[in-house]
């Protein structure tokens, strides 16, 4: 059993302090607006400038310290040290500035969405290791598939129940079909891209699953900015796409189809909560994507 956000945030002095102590930190100020966690800027004994990360214990970041482990610092930041007691309690390199690609305005979104998919394709080149820790999408897809079905029978939002269909179904097929299975980052948004000095700019926060990379670039797609804020939302996808996809080698179709999927499968989420607006915007623009498979 996961704890409550409440219960762990109780826990965080005594695991803040555990983690000083067993790795003689100097602590910095804290650095805030990212996910449920608790994160400084720490100085190692020997004067390195380093992050210390205390993550809220879900399923989605146990497996973080093996992901960046297995990057080894390859467009990632690097795992300086993991607590083999407690996965969710991380020391990592410090990225300067830091900035994330997100609030770089000085940036266009052609520019933004090259660095994100460059960003996310140097870990895709590591492939899997022989030996993985990870979940398979394969396995979370059909979870999520399941999930949203039931969802939609027993809660009955407002949403257009073809589109809910399409989303489900590629849920299940996306990750079978695929023709490569890298480790995905699991949360590839520019919120999780940083400039940093040792290369310029290195990505954080993984969610890892291993299976099909284009699962991965949906959020990219749709939070460098907008597209949907745009005169033509379709068009600006269609263009998105097409240069993600050369930059990564991926089939344009495919990038649409999973984008379709982890929309769908997000609206349902939302719906989950009470929040219906948000999920209605999002089978909103599933359905417009859906449009371009044919």
């Amino acid at each position: 059993m996961w704890p409550t956000e409440d219960d762990w945030r109780r826990t965080v002095p005594d695991r803040l302090a555990a983690a000083v102590a067993r790795w003689d930190l100097r602590l910095g100020p804290e650095i805030t607006g990212g996910s449920v966690s608790h994160v400084r800027t720490v100085t190692t004994a020997d004067g390195l400038p380093a992050v210390l990360k205390l993550s809220f214990p879900h399923r989605e970041a146990r497996d973080e310290a093996a992901a960046l482990a297995w990057w080894d610092g390859r467009g990632a930041v690097r795992l300086l040290a993991s607590d083999p007691e407690d996965p969710f309690v991380l020391l990592l390199e410090r990225c300067a500035p830091g900035t994330r690609l997100v609030d770089r305005e000085d940036l266009g979104p052609t520019e933004r969405l090259t660095i994100g998919a460059d960003a996310v394709a140097r870990l895709w080149a590591a492939g899997v290791p022989e030996s993985s820790p990870f979940e398979r999408l394969v396995d979370v897809c059909d979870e999520w598939a399941d999930l949203a079905e039931h969802r939609m029978q027993t809660l009955a939002p407002p949403l257009d129940p073809g589109v809910v269909r399409q989303g489900v179904a590629l849920l299940r097929e996306l990750p079978r079909t695929a023709t490569r299975e890298v480790v995905v980052h699991g949360d590839h948004n520019p919120g999780n891209v940083l400039a940093a000095e040792r290369e310029p700019w290195l990505v954080i926060d993984p969610k890892p699953m291993t299976g099909d990379p284009a699962y991965d670039l949906c959020p990219l797609l749709m939070q460098v900015d907008d597209p949907f804020a745009l005169p033509d939302p379709v068009a600006a996808v269609v263009d998105r796409t097409a240069l993600v996809a050369d930059r990564t080698g991926l089939a344009p179709d495919r990038v649409h189809a999973w984008s379709v999927a982890r929309l769908v499968e997000s609206a349902l989420w939302y719906v989950s909560r009470g929040e219906v607006p948000e999920a209605q915007d999002n089978a909103a623009r599933a359905a417009r994507i859906a449009h371009l498979l044919g």
